[in-house]
């Protein structure tokens, strides 16, 4: 699993834009980006823990809080992800996006971790 995690990753880190460039946005491990939000590599992480995986990633992008909780209402709604509203849960695992205040400005948080 950290293997997958860290793969995609490096795909992000990596790969610059194309991978947000195509039609399905781009993804950390089975999380998807939402097109527009660019990943801040510098200030992220991925790793497992006994309890499970845990990721927290931040992005710049769209600053409307309804747009992108909007996006993963439906999103994670068909990868199996049942919540709304900036928290969701699957297979033991919690989603929470939000916004946070950094020194660089306003970004997004994404950060997924065992219940």
């Amino acid at each position: 699993m950290l293997a997958v995690i860290l793969c995609a990753w490096s795909m992000i880190i990596f790969g610059g834009t194309a991978a947000a460039d195509t039609p399905q946005q781009g993804w950390v491990g089975d999380l998807p980006i939402m097109q527009g939000m660019a990943i801040e590599p510098q200030l992220g992480f991925a790793f497992d823990s006994p309890e499970g995986r845990i990721v927290q990633v931040f992005a710049t992008g769209p600053s409307e809080n309804a747009s992108v909780i909007s996006y993963y209402n439906a999103a994670l709604a068909g990868l199996g992800w049942a919540g709304a509203d900036g928290r969701w849960q699957r297979d033991g695992e919690v989603l929470v996006i939000s916004q946070v205040e950094m020194a660089s400005g306003r970004l997004w948080r994404i950060r997924l971790s065992p219940l």
